[in-house]
C-alpha cells in the first residue's frame, strides 16, 4: 500500500510542469493604465512566446547545422553452398566502416548561416515587441477615449433631464407649451440611442484590447485619462535603425548565407571506406580501404541553390522596402505630433474656456423667455461635441506620439 501512495505521489509530481504549462496565462487586473498596458505587451504576451519558439526552432536548426555525418557500419556472412567457386572456403566473413567526409566550406557555411538565423529570428522578436507595444498602447487610447464618450453622453443625459425640470416647470406655469417639452422627450431619446451604441463600441474596445495582448476573456477598464504624454521631443537625426529595419538586415544577411551553403552542398558527396575480408576453414584474412564518389548526373541539388537565392533578393528588395518605410514612418509621425500638439493648444486655449459661459447664458435666456427650447438644446450639443472634439484631438496626438516612439525603436528592448 505504501509504494501504491509513493508511486502515485510520483506520477502526480511528474505531471504537474505538464498541466502549468497547459494553462492559459494570468488574467491582468481589469483596471489598468497605459504603463501596464506596454509592460503586458512586452512581457509574457502570447505573441511573443511565439516568436520566441521561433528562436528555440532557430537554435535546434543551429544544431543540425553544426553536427557531422554519422559513420555506417556494415557486416556479411556468406555460405558457399556446392563447390568453392568464389573462395577457398565454405564460409565467408565481411565486415566495413563507411563515414562521410565534408568538403572544405560545407560545415562552417551551414553554421554561420544557422548562426545568422538565430540572429535574425532574435531581431524579429524585438520588432513584434515594438510594433506590439504601440499597437496595444493605441488600443489602450482607444478604449479611453471609448470611456470617455460614454461618460460624455451620460453627462449629457443628466443635463438633458435638468432641463426638462425646467421646461416642465415652464409649461406648468403656463410659460412654454407642450412641443417644447414633447422636444425635450425626443432629444433624450435620441441620446439613450447614441448612448447604447456607446456601450457597444466600448465593448468593442475592450475585446480589441484583450485579444491584442492574448487575455481571452478579459475586460479591462482605463484608468487614466486622455492627456498628451510627456516624452522628450526626438531631433531630426533620430531613427533610421528601427527594430523592423535592423530584423530586416539580419534576415537578408542569413538569406545571403544560405545561399552560399547552398553553394557548397552541391558539391559531390564524398566518403572513404574501410574493412577486413575473411574466410573460414580454411582461414583466410584481406584488408580493404577505399573512397566513394557522388556522381552528379541526374540531381545536381540546383533546385535548391536557386531557391536560396530567390529567397536572398526577396529579403534585399524587404531590406530596402523596409528601409524606406521606417524612414518615411518616422517624418511622417514627427509632423503628426507637432502638428496635433498645435492643434489641441489652439483648441485648449480659445473654446475650453467659453463652454461653461455658453451653457449657462442658454439656460438664464431661455428662463426669462429670450430663447427657445431648440437654443437650449443646441447649446448642450454643443457642449457634448465639443468635448468629444477635443478627446479626439488628445486621443490622435497620444496614438501620434507612440507610434513615434515605436518608428524611434523605443520599445524594442526585450527578454529573448
Amino acid at each position: 500500500m505504501k509504494w501504491v501512495v509513493v508511486l502515485s505521489g510520483m506520477l502526480a509530481a511528474a505531471t504537474l510542469p505538464a498541466m502549468a504549462a497547459e494553462l492559459p496565462p494570468a488574467v491582468p487586473p481589469e483596471s489598468v493604465d497605459l504603463a501596464t498596458v506596454l509592460t503586458l505587451a512586452r512581457g509574457a504576451s502570447p505573441r511573443l512566446e511565439l516568436e520566441r519558439k521561433q528562436i528555440a526552432l532557430a537554435q535546434a536548426q543551429r544544431t543540425t547545422a553544426g553536427a557531422y555525418p554519422n559513420p555506417s557500419v556494415s557486416f556479411e556472412r556468406a555460405r558457399q553452398p556446392g563447390e568453392q567457386s568464389n573462395f577457398g572456403s565454405a564460409l565467408a566473413k565481411q565486415w566495413s566502416v563507411q563515414q562521410q567526409i565534408l568538403l572544405p566550406g560545407q560545415r562552417s557555411s551551414r553554421v554561420r548561416a544557422a548562426d545568422l538565423g538565430v540572429d535574425a529570428a532574435r531581431s524579429r522578436l524585438s520588432a513584434t515587441a515594438n510594433d506590439l507595444t504601440a499597437d496595444a498602447g493605441a488600443a489602450y487610447v482607444e478604449l479611453l477615449q471609448a470611456q470617455h464618450k460614454r461618460t460624455a453622453l451620460e453627462q449629457g443625459m443628466a443635463d438633458l433631464d435638468r432641463l426638462r425640470g425646467i421646461v416642465a416647470g415652464r409649461q406648468s406655469a403656463g410659460m412654454a407649451s407642450r412641443y417644447d417639452l414633447l422636444r425635450v422627450d425626443i432629444e433624450l431619446a435620441d441620446w439613450r440611442t447614441q448612448l447604447a451604441e456607446a456601450e457597444a463600441d466600448l465593448t468593442d474596445r475592450q475585446g480589441q484590447l484583450a485579444g491584442l495582448l492574448g487575455f481571452p476573456g478579459w475586460h479591462p477598464r482605463g484608468a487614466g485619462e486622455l492627456r498628451a504624454l510627456q516624452i522628450a521631443e526626438p531631433t531630426p537625426s533620430a531613427g533610421g535603425d528601427s527594430p523592423s529595419v535592423i530584423a530586416s538586415r539580419k534576415e537578408e544577411a542569413a538569406a545571403l548565407a544560405r545561399v552560399t551553403a547552398a553553394r557548397r552542398d552541391r558539391l559531390p558527396n564524398f566518403s572513404l571506406s574501410g574493412g577486413q575480408f575473411w574466410t573460414v576453414q580454411p582461414y583466410g584474412k584481406t584488408y580493404s580501404l577505399g573512397f566513394e564518389i557522388e556522381v552528379p548526373l541526374f540531381d545536381t541539388r540546383r533546385g535548391a541553390y536557386q531557391q536560396a537565392r530567390a529567397e536572398a533578393e526577396s529579403a534585399s528588395l524587404q531590406r530596402t522596402l523596409t528601409e524606406a518605410q521606417s524612414n518615411a514612418d518616422v517624418e511622417r509621425y514627427r509632423a503628426q505630433v507637432q502638428q496635433r500638439s498645435a492643434a489641441l493648444a489652439q483648441f485648449e486655449q480659445q473654446l475650453t474656456p467659453r463652454l461653461p459661459q455658453l451653457q449657462q447664458m442658454a439656460d438664464d435666456a431661455y428662463r426669462l423667455g429670450r430663447s427657445t427650447v431648440l437654443e437650449l438644446l443646441d447649446a448642450t450639443r454643443v457642449r457634448y461635441q465639443t468635448s468629444l472634439s477635443r478627446a479626439e484631438l488628445t486621443a490622435n496626438l497620444m496614438e501620434a506620439q507612440l507610434r513615434l516612439q515605436a518608428a524611434l525603436g523605443e520599445f524594442a528592448p526585450v527578454r529573448p
